[in-house]
């Protein structure tokens, strides 16, 4: 770790506070633990670690070399991207067919069930009390 402020001194050499005065304030240590910890506070670099700057040294590169496909197999390439494709739209066709099926099959027995129970309705109906009518005098 880098010793002296990053900021605010002129050289790293010359013993500059980084606060004026009266801004380090250490209430209800000792006189020994304030001065060391001003001390420290005073040494302690604030700076970011050279494994953390995003400069690139000479000579080093980032960027992995690209890989160049040879004339040859582009061909190929492409017939197996394409094949992959079309099995792929398949496998999604059929999923959609099946989830299309089970929909229609929810449907009609929804609608079985609606008229299920419209036939009981009905067939109870006439055993239901009559709602009173309230007449007014």
């Amino acid at each position: 770790m880098e010793t002296g402020p990053c900021w605010g001194a002129s050289s790293r050499n010359e013993p500059h506070e980084i606060c004026p005065s009266g801004l380090l304030v250490f209430a209800g240590s000792s006189e020994q633990d304030a001065s060391l910890a001003k001390q420290f506070w005073m040494s302690a670099s604030m700076c970011p670690t050279n494994e953390s700057q995003l400069v690139l040294c000479r000579g080093s590169s980032q960027r992995l070399p690209v890989a160049r496909p040879s004339g040859s197999s582009l061909p190929e390439n492409t017939e197996v991207i394409d094949e992959a494709l079309k099995i792929q739209e398949s496998e999604e066709k059929v999923k959609f067919l099946q989830k299309a099926k089970r929909r229609d099959e929810i449907i009609q027995l929804l609608k079985k069930q609606r008229e299920e129970r419209i036939s009981k309705e009905l067939i109870s109906l006439p055993y239901k009390p009559k709602a009173k009518v309230h007449k007014a005098k």
